[in-house]
């Protein structure tokens, strides 16, 4: 929010005595019509780049141009549509870091896009319900930085004192991004990747390869140098050493060429690394940050134990009663415990993993909050919390239903990805 990131020393941008339209149907229509393009937009960096950026700053910018041409908008408009916008391509994040396996393990041979809404939904429901406490809890008490947040803000207050210059930027990258594009995949006028790969003397195995994409270039931009850099680090560990040490050990029995020997080394051996990579660091990131988790936690359980009676009324600070938010979150156990019987089959196990998975929901909520406090949304490292999410629930599983279930690990993935959305 513009001022949500203020302590109770500062004064609001926009005072609490002010009054002024917010929750407006163009707000509303905008703010739903970004979010389906920079959810879109975020689910094809993640499943092309295996990171995501956060939506606001670019909704801030556009919303504050479409709303020049209005006679009467304000700040607190702009502030609902790149809120709206922001919890789309959140939303996103959790559906591709989680649905994809299920094609991978061949459990689903198509997108069951009925099944996907109805997880994402009851998971983006959840979400808002459990932000509902931490936002006085993380943001208010705790005083973090958000770094990200804080920009949005600076965007947005810029915008309304100087006007919203900043979209010609927007649109020179858009329209730069979308030449090239077409340029490559459309006139074919040259390959969007460039390999080349080389045997050096019966064992030594050289490989060079990049991709031609601005969506990556932009990523880099966006995330930082150390981002970048670790993720160059980590493909030239795979490339450079990792298939070269495996092919001067096991060799090229099927005769293939260099590219494609290379390739089918990386798919079937050497991403597993990658995985393993992904996996140990997402529980180290857990485990090293386990003050700053165990103070979340604590934050979030306080703020579920606030009273009504506790609500300032002023504008800036009113808030859902708790009483509300508990009766909500009890009715959204019936579509979570509905779809964990699908998949499940098993009544008395439904209802206690939705149970369990509402109240991880609601400390993982917690945990990534406060992550995205400490050093943004795009550099949050949600795929500790994605992976916790997915191994705590294959382990209840596992001791629920025993190893022979067939549905067990697809189960997993469909009931940790109810949380991963929230």
């Amino acid at each position: 929010m513009a001022d949500s990131n203020s302590s109770p020393e500062e004064k609001p941008y926009i005072g609490s005595e002010i009054k002024l339209p917010e929750t407006t149907v163009k707000a509303f229509i905008l703010g739903a019509l970004l979010s389906v393009v920079l959810a879109g937009a975020n689910a094809y960096l993640g499943l092309f780049a295996g990171m995501t950026v956060s939506a606001s700053i670019p909704a801030a910018v556009i919303s504050m141009a479409i709303f020049k041409l209005f006679k009467k908008s304000n700040i607190l408009e702009n502030n609902i549509v790149q809120t709206a916008a922001s919890a789309g391509e959140s939303l996103a994040a959790g559906v591709i870091f989680t649905f994809p396996a299920l094609v991978i393990m061949g459990y689903w041979t198509d997108f069951n896009y009925l099944e996907t809404l109805l997880i994402a939904l009851s998971g983006g429901v959840l979400g808002v319900l459990f932000t509902i406490p931490l936002r006085s809890a993380l943001i208010v008490r705790q005083k973090l930085k958000f770094p990200e947040g804080v920009a949005t803000a600076e965007v947005l207050k810029t915008g309304e004192s100087k006007g919203s210059g900043s979209i010609k930027y927007l649109l020179w990258g858009g329209l730069t991004g979308a030449l090239l594009k077409v340029i490559e995949s459309g006139f074919k006028l040259w390959e969007g990747t460039l390999a080349k790969a080389s045997f050096l003397g019966n064992k030594a195995y050289l490989f060079f390869g990049m991709n031609l994409s601005p969506a990556l270039i932009a990523v880099g931009y966006i995330v930082g140098i150390r981002i970048a850099a670790l993720v160059f680090i980590g493909g030239a560990i795979s490339w450079w050493i990792a298939i070269p040490v495996y092919l001067s050990i096991f060799g090229n029995p099927e005769g293939l060429d260099a590219v494609t020997l290379g390739n089918q080394t990386w798919s079937q051996q050497i991403r597993y690394l990658g995985v393993g990579a992904m996996v140990v660091g997402g529980l180290w990131a857990l485990v090293s940050l386990k003050s700053a988790i165990g103070l979340a936690f604590s934050e979030g359980l306080n703020a579920f134990k606030k009273t009504d009676g506790l609500v300032k009324k002023v504008r800036t600070e009113l808030d859902t009663p708790m009483s509300w938010v508990i009766i909500a979150v009890g009715v959204m156990l019936v579509p979570i415990f509905i779809i964990y019987l699908r998949e499940i089959e098993d009544v008395a196990i439904s209802s206690l993993m939705a149970i369990v998975m509402t109240l991880a929901g609601f400390l993982f909520a917690a945990v990534a909050g406060y992550m995205a406090g400490l050093v943004g949304s795009s550099n949050n490292p949600i795929s500790g919390v994605t992976i916790a999410t997915i191994l705590s629930t294959a382990l209840m599983l596992l001791a629920l239903m025993g190893s022979g279930a067939e549905k067990g690990p697809a189960a997993a993935i469909l009931i940790g990805a109810v949380v991963c959305c929230a």
